[in-house]
């Protein structure tokens, strides 16, 4: 992407924000002094976040370049890359929730390694992208955990072997009990899990099965996550 042009897109995007708080100030007292508070707010969040984005990507690319695992000068031209970069760029300065960030961070480093050897497709990486707008912090970690339920189990140090031993559905569990287990401070927000777990079915990332199906508790560790959804967290995490 040339300079001109994107100093031509900084530009729109500029005069789009400036008209949106104008039309949105006329909805608001004080006319002209409401419009002047809005933007002594907002743009120095907006401005805020995206430098703190940048910062932290450059640096991710920096370490990648000086590792010899990618190629900046390449990517610059790479068409693609940029169309990954610039949408990520938009997406983390519309949130302030830190997974979400970490995610597209994720996504971009992706991006930078897989694209200009064509180990991913653009296609799916900039859907991804599009669904990354979409999700919340609950979505990903039901993902997370309904990747490998034993594994987040472990790793959270529960008990495996009541789970393990039973079979019966008389002393069996609903689905979402795992999730509790490892995540108990979600439990009062039960009904937005059950909601976000339907949105994950609606989209094809988990297999199409009530969250709060009572199933026998050998069952809960069961994998439930699709391919597509591995495919999703396998873009959005980092490595190890």
């Amino acid at each position: 992407m040339s300079e001109k042009i994107r100093d031509k897109r900084e530009i729109e995007r500029s005069e789009a924000f400036h008209k949106t708080a104008k039309i949105l100030s006329g909805l608001l007292p004080a006319g002209g002094s409401a419009y002047e508070l809005f933007t002594a707010l907002v743009k120095p969040l907006h401005e805020k976040r995206r430098e703190d984005w940048v910062r932290e990507v450059t640096l991710q690319l920096h370490k990648l370049e000086s590792d010899g695992r990618i190629n900046m000068e390449e990517l610059s031209e790479n068409e693609e890359f940029n169309t990954v970069i610039t949408k990520a760029t938009l997406l983390a300065q519309q949130t302030h929730q830190k997974e979400k960030i970490e995610a597209l961070r994720n996504v971009v480093v992706n991006a930078a390694l897989k694209l200009p050897v064509q180990v991913t497709d653009f296609d799916l990486l900039d859907y991804f992208l599009t669904i990354l707008d979409q999700i919340n912090p609950i979505q990903i970690l039901l993902l997370k955990v309904y990747k490998n339920p034993v594994e987040a189990a472990s790793e959270s140090g529960i008990d495996l072997t009541p789970f393990k031993e039973s079979t019966s559905l008389l002393h069996g569990s609903e689905i979402k009990h795992l999730f509790y287990r490892i995540y108990p401070e979600l439990k009062e927000k039960d009904t937005l899990v059950v909601y976000a777990w339907k949105e994950l079915i609606r989209i094809g990332f988990v297999q199409a099965e009530p969250i709060s199906k009572r199933v026998p508790s050998s069952s809960i560790l069961k994998i439930r996550t699709k391919k597509i959804g591995e495919q999703f967290l396998e873009m959005i995490e980092g490595e190890e």
